[in-house]
C-alpha cells in the first residue's frame, strides 16, 4: 500500500501516511491543528539486488553512490 508524503500549508509540518482508502488521507496538520494539508510529490525507492557499495571499481572519478539509488555515481558501473 501507499506511503503519501503531506504538508501542511500553514506551519509547513510534513506527515508521512499510509493510506488505504479515502478516510485515511489527512486533512487537519497533527502538529497545528491546521487544516490546509497537502500533497506534496516524494521520490520512490525500489529494492536492487546489486549494493550501493558495488559501485565505482576504481575507473570513475564520479563520487558517490550508485545511480539506482539517488545519489549519483558512475554512470554503467553498476549496470544502470
Amino acid at each position: 500500500m501507499p506511503i503519501y508524503e503531506y504538508k501542511c500549508g500553514q506551519c509547513a509540518a510534513l506527515v508521512e501516511k499510509l493510506i488505504r482508502n479515502q478516510a485515511d488521507i489527512p486533512t487537519v496538520c497533527p502538529s497545528c491543528g491546521a487544516k490546509d494539508m497537502q500533497k506534496q510529490f516524494s521520490v520512490f525507492s525500489a529494492a536492487s539486488s546489486k549494493s550501493a557499495s558495488s559501485c565505482g571499481g576504481g575507473a570513475c572519478d564520479m563520487a558517490g553512490p550508485c545511480p539506482g539509488s539517488m545519489g549519483g555515481g558512475c554512470p554503467g558501473s553498476c549496470g544502470f
